[in-house]
Parts: C-alpha cells; sequence; structure tokens
C-alpha cells in the first residue's frame, strides 16, 4: 500500500494481525523484500510493518540528497500513518542507522531495536567511498555499480555455496533508482551518530556478519559498547547483508530478543 509522510510516498506492507508492532527498516540498494523471511518468523507473534525507504522499491524517488535527519523522520512519520505510537525496531545497514536516529530523537517509540550491519559515525575513507559511488552512479547509472557492490557484500565463496543468494541481492540493486541511491547515499555519508550513543535507553541487539567488510565486527562491537546494556552477536560466514546469507540464524536472534523484551 502506498502511504503519505514527511512530504514524499512511501511504499509499505503489513503483514500478522495483532500483536506488539515491529518495524523493519533495509539497506542502501535493498527494499523490504529482504525482510521476506524475518516477516514469516515474526508475523505470527507481531505486527510487522516494512517500508521501501525514499528512493527505493516502490517509493518515490525526488532528486538531489536526502539526510538522515530525514530518513529518520520518514520513518517516524510511517509510524504515525499508521498510528503507531511505540515499535520493536529491526534495521540493516542504512536500516541500521535509521534505528540509531530514532533511538536518540524518538526514543519514546521505540520499544527495542536490532541494529544489524551497520556503523555509528563516518570517518573519511567511508564519506570518500561513497562521494565516489554517488559521483559514479550519476554518471554511468546504477549498473556500473551492481558487480562490485555484490562483491563487497558478499562472504567468501557465497557465489559458489548459494548462487541465488548472490542474484536476489543483484536484482536489488539493479531495481534501485539513481536518485534513491544517490540521495541515501549522500546521507550516510555524513554519518554521525557516535558522540549520542550515551543517550540510548532502550534494550538493542547489535548483530554482524564476521566478514562484514562495510561495517566489520570491531565498529559494531564498538557501537554496542557503547550503548548501556547493548548485546552483541556476530554471525558467522556471513557478509554485509547478513540476514540472507544466514537467515535462521539472523531471524531466531531477532525474534528471541523481541520476545525477551515483551516477557520483562
Amino acid at each position: 500500500m502506498k502511504v503519505s509522510a514527511n512530504g514524499s510516498t512511501f511504499n509499505c506492507r503489513v503483514d500478522g494481525n495483532a500483536g506488539p508492532w515491529v518495524m523493519l527498516s533495509h539497506g542502501l540498494a535493498t527494499d523490504l523484500t529482504m525482510w521476506d523471511e524475518l516477516t514469516d518468523a515474526l508475523k505470527e507473534r507481531y505486527r510487522v510493518l516494512r517500508y521501501d525507504a525514499r528512493g527505493h522499491g516502490a517509493s518515490a524517488a525526488p532528486p538531489g540528497d536526502y539526510t538522515l535527519d530525514q530518513l529518520v523522520n520518514d520513518a517516524a512519520a510511517i509510524l504515525d500513518a499508521f498510528d503507531v505510537k511505540q515499535t520493536h525496531f529491526a534495521g540493516l545497514s542504512m536500516g541500521g542507522m535509521i534505528g540509531l536516529g530514532m533511538l536518540i530523537t524518538h526514543p519514546h517509540r521505540m520499544k527495542s531495536a536490532v541494529i544489524a550491519d551497520s556503523r555509528h559515525t563516518t570517518t573519511p575513507e567511508f564519506t570518500a567511498a561513497w562521494l565516489s559511488r554517488i559521483d559514479t552512479v550519476r554518471k554511468n547509472g546504477i549498473e556500473s555499480i551492481v558487480s562490485s557492490t555484490v562483491s563487497r557484500w558478499s562472504s567468501a565463496g557465497l557465489a559458489e555455496r548459494n548462487p541465488a543468494t548472490v542474484a536476489r541481492m543483484d536484482a536489488m540493486i539493479r531495481h534501485t533508482s539513481v536518485n534513491g541511491y544517490c540521495g541515501c547515499a549522500a546521507a550516510l555519508a555524513r554519518l554521525n551518530y557516535g558522540s549520542r550513543l550515551g543517550e540510548i535507553n532502550a534494550p538493542v541487539l547489535v548483530m554482524c556478519g564476521d566478514e562484514d567488510h562495510g561495517a566489520p565486527p570491531d565498529n559494531s562491537r564498538q557501537m554496542a559498547a557503547m550503548i548501556e546494556g547493548a548485546r552483541f552477536l556476530e554471525i558467522k560466514q556471513a557478509g554485509h547483508i547478513a540476514n540472507i546469507e544466514q537467515p535462521a540464524i539472523f531471524n531466531s536472534a531477532v525474534r528471541g530478543f523481541f520476545d525477551e523484551v515483551e516477557s520483562r
């Protein structure tokens, strides 16, 4: 279904008929279908709200640079559109950064959060890499970065072990609009939540693949250590899109975490 929120239009989907809300936020150059397996694991007990981020999937793709504040406010406005007062949240990569922003700037909306394969602050190298990719995509189209992005996301040997997973990543990247990719990448290049992680007081689980080169385990451990009471889980033989490479482990951890928070 299409929802108007924060000055744009978003493609959203709700699964499950009852129970606490869970919001799922995907990574750059993916879409809400990356959460299909997690949704199946959650929907019997939770109402799962997924959405295509600004510029992604079937959501509108306005031109220009986006900001993280804008992406965070998109998520909050989508919650408003569905009259969701408080939610559990799971986000991966860009979606995890949006989750951090929600925890910091909309803390009353967040019952708990899973932050997966994500970063909390930028570095000169990180920013330069995003600006370079933006330039490449603006000049040559999204096709120009598909192969390198799939390679960067994947754990060693994934193409041989599970070619269908690689094909799934490939398809999501190819279907991302130039405006959406470049607009969101500009937001990620200015990531700067590191100094504010101490403000977070909701239950948080930080997860990452042990072969994630975009958000390495050391970065995720550091982030977890900076959030009071946060837990950390490293998933073996998984790259940047850990939920797709190792869905059974990832989904069990998320479901178990949300169930534990609900039981308190």
